[in-house]
């Protein structure tokens, strides 16, 4: 598994590698881009712009964070488009990020191109795919151990029903 999974250059520029995401997807390896642990950093900017303003410091590094979450999704697009196993997850709780968050993690995976119903999967069956315990968990079968939600809708046609 590949966790953020970001593709930049040594100088810090940001270049998506055709030849490295052919190779991921070729070989079968599980990415979890963390896409809303940099979002959650965007946010925090921009509650603090509206609520009280920002440097021009901090005005240049959010509009710098904004190109760079949008270049993360769109590359999370192209590794999804090239047949990449992109799964829902999350990583440990810091700075803006906090715990409980997953259902923005799924969320940013649908702004990049997963439908709804791809998006509930990354979380649930295809995650535990990943972590090589789906024999035990990931889906609701006779015999496998379950944690269960019960939401009001239909996270599989709207996934802010995981909200509710």
């Amino acid at each position: 598994m590949i966790i953020h999974c970001v593709f930049q250059e040594p100088d810090g520029s940001d270049n998506f590698r055709e030849d490295v995401a052919e190779r991921i997807a070729e070989q079968g390896a599980f990415v979890n881009p963390t896409l809303h642990v940099f979002r959650a950093k965007i946010w925090t900017a921009l509650h603090k712009k509206e609520q009280q303003g920002l440097t021009p410091v901090e005005q240049k590094q959010l509009d710098s964070d904004l190109r760079t979450f949008d270049t993360r999704i769109e590359h999370c697009r192209r590794l999804m488009e090239m047949g990449a196993k992109v799964i829902t997850g999350s990583d440990s709780s810091w700075g803006d990020y906090q715990l409980g968050n997953t259902v923005y993690e799924t969320e940013c995976l649908r702004m990049a191109g997963y439908t709804d119903a791809q998006g509930v999967a990354s979380v649930t069956s295809q995650a535990a795919v990943a972590l090589g315990i789906d024999e035990q968990v990931g889906t609701l079968e006779p015999g496998k151990l379950a944690d269960l939600i019960v939401v009001d809708g239909d996270p599989t046609k709207d996934i802010n029903a995981l909200w509710n």
